[in-house]
């Protein structure tokens, strides 16, 4: 599961963000950059999420289960999201954009860097987007939903079938 949710999900698509606007009533004002609100809290809504799926495991697992679970809580200071040829495409900081196209509904989009297939879903709704990502490893979905004109907030749950609960949490994000 650490290779599907980590950062480089699509890492072996080279892509460039130039954003557009598309077809649904979304895209108009979510595509952009978006700014990581209240960082100095961030550390801590993380670890309350890490830690509300650990104390469900067994004792003796926790220990080595709760550093698995803090790597994949990746903090992004700047979501670029945006459309391009039919393709949703999203970029955390510096890293290679990720991409999906607009028509996903569940089928293969890439295998992982040690050839794990990664389906993928993609959903536009009148103030969001949602994009799952499933392997046998588990299952990603990142939520995008905008609740102001410049705010944004980002969502993921994290299940698998190796987690007692789904690791779940939610940053907020502003238009700079």
């Amino acid at each position: 599961m650490n290779r599907l949710i980590g950062a480089g999900v699509c890492a072996g698509i080279m892509l460039s963000m130039t954003l557009s606007t598309g077809a649904n009533a979304s895209s108009n004002t979510l595509a952009g950059k978006w700014r990581l609100q209240d960082a100095s809290s961030t550390q801590a809504t993380l670890d309350e999420a890490v830690e509300n799926v650990a104390q469900e495991m067994n004792f003796f697992i926790r220990a080595l289960a709760r550093p698995v679970l803090k790597k994949q809580t990746q903090i992004c200071q700047q979501w670029s999201l945006g459309w391009q040829a039919e393709q949703f495409q999203w970029q955390c900081d510096d890293a290679i954009a990720d991409v999906i196209p607009t028509s996903a509904n569940g089928e293969v989009i890439k295998k992982d860097d040690e050839g794990i297939e990664i389906s993928g879903t993609y959903q536009s709704m009148s103030d969001g987007v949602v994009v799952v990502l499933t392997s046998e490893r588990g299952k990603r979905t990142n939520t995008w939903k905008q609740i102001s004109e410049n705010e944004l907030q980002f969502t993921v749950k994290l299940e698998s079938e190796k987690l007692p609960t789904p690791l779940t949490w939610s940053l907020t994000y502003k238009k700079p």
